[in-house]
């Protein structure tokens, strides 16, 4: 297995890299946030997975041991392969990645190219309960949010509003101090964020 390069970008493409390692070239498929990180012909450390197929050898890197740990868990869901994991990886950020799990979003899923309803609801259902729990995968901000009453009656209005959960959820997880308020002061405070935009930020 290759676990990582150390090279010079020779290329940038809109989906792949390639590095150079002592004079060998490596055509390296990343997400679209990889993509960005890299410069070229400048030094560049990318973490790596090896995929082995009959027909195909494809070398998927990572700017981040979190984004390669992410690659694994989606890979692991039965329909998802390396491309759709990628795509995943290009449309959502950690942030958002995890949210749609904790608020079991699917629809946040959907915005990447080849991820329709189904596979989406797959994809939550298999690995809520990997995630979840797991504060390591998500990014320091993100964190379990306390199962009361009262959170979850400001979640049931915002919803019935039209606002997606994975939002909310994003919102209420920046906000740990304000949780314990009661019902109207809660339900103002996150609808006055989600209305001016603040959790996009």
């Amino acid at each position: 297995m290759i676990a990582y390069l150390k090279g010079i970008v020779e290329k940038i493409s809109d989906n792949s890299i390639v590095v150079d390692v002592n004079g060998v070239g490596y055509t390296v498929i990343c997400s679209a946030r990889t993509v960005a990180e890299a410069k070229k012909e400048k030094p560049i450390h990318i973490f790596t997975i090896l995929n082995v197929r009959e027909d195909a050898w494809t070398l998927f890197g990572f700017i981040s041991e979190k984004e390669r740990l992410w690659f694994n868990m989606l890979t692991s869901v039965q329909g998802v392969g390396g491309k759709v994991a990628i795509a995943l990886l290009s449309a959502l950020g950690d942030d958002d990645l995890y949210n749609a799990f904790l608020s079991q979003d699917k629809n946040m899923l959907t915005r990447a190219d080849g991820i329709g309803p189904k596979l989406a609801t797959r994809i939550i259902s298999e690995l809520k309960d990997k995630v979840v729990g797991k504060i390591e995968i998500g990014t320091p901000s993100s964190q379990i949010l306390p199962e009361t009453g009262v959170l979850n009656d400001v979640i049931s209005a915002l919803v019935n509003l039209g606002y997606q959960k994975s939002d909310i959820f994003r919102v209420v997880s920046a906000m740990p101090v304000e949780l314990n308020a009661k019902f109207d002061v809660l339900l103002k405070t996150v609808l006055a964020k989600l209305s001016s935009g603040v959790y996009h930020e």
